[in-house]
């Protein structure tokens, strides 16, 4: 018998959503499909590869529905905060549609596996979405950089090398506030997964627009 991997990783996913990342091996998904070691070696030759090829297709489809809100925001002229609030709905949006890949990415560590860079590359278009809605903001002079906070030399460091590389253009000080604001973004995001945010309301939507265009404000967007 013959596959390919699009087949095997729907497989895979399939046995994720069942059982879980942790208990997730090679051995199970290729006995389901009736391959040999061999045939299935052809495609994933370890499950550290399998691992990966679900964590990029988890780290692209949460980087594309933020790069479609951006791009949506765009399209109807809305204003400066709306996009950043449009990108981190997206963003939580997306994980509530798909909880067991947001928790592939986002969850317990998996023992023994480590993620090789080719999965920064796809975690980092959903970071990109979010500081083009920084740079739309920029452009509209709707961005206050606000007075420069001192940092612990590790933090300051990282914000230096951001505004060297995929922040480039942005105020450092908006850089650290952004790196608040991420973790902010995904521990929201994390509570309305795993079902802790109902006690924020009875529409968590809303509350997490609120969040959002909170930490927004605290960039350094102007409302």
């Amino acid at each position: 018998m013959t596959t390919n991997p699009a087949a095997i990783k729907a497989e895979a996913t399939r046995q994720l959503h069942q059982r879980g990342a942790l208990v997730l091996t090679p051995d199970s998904v290729r006995a389901e499909l009736g391959l040999s070691d061999d045939e299935f070696a052809v495609h994933f030759a370890t499950r550290d590869d399998l691992l990966t090829a679900l964590v990029v297709d988890a780290y692209d489809g949460m980087g594309e529905r933020a790069e479609q809100a951006l791009a949506q925001a765009r399209e109807s002229a809305a204003q400066p905060l709306d996009r950043w609030v449009a990108v981190c709905r997206a963003v939580r949006d997306w994980a509530t549609d798909n909880p067991y890949e947001y928790e592939l990415i986002y969850g317990t560590n998996i023992p023994g596996y480590d993620a090789p860079p080719e999965t920064m590359v796809a975690g980092a278009r959903t970071a990109f979405a979010l500081i083009g809605s920084l740079r739309d903001a920029a452009e509209a002079h709707a961005l206050t950089s606000g007075e420069p906070e001192p940092l612990p030399e590790p933090v300051a460091a990282a914000v230096r090398g951001l505004a060297e590389g995929m922040a480039e253009g942005l105020p450092e000080p908006v850089i650290g506030r952004l790196l608040v604001a991420w973790t902010q973004l995904f521990g929201m995001t994390g509570f309305s997964v795993f079902g802790h945010i109902a006690a924020f309301g009875e529409d968590p939507a809303a509350f997490v627009d609120h969040a959002a265009a909170t930490m927004g404000r605290f960039v350094g967007i102007k409302a």
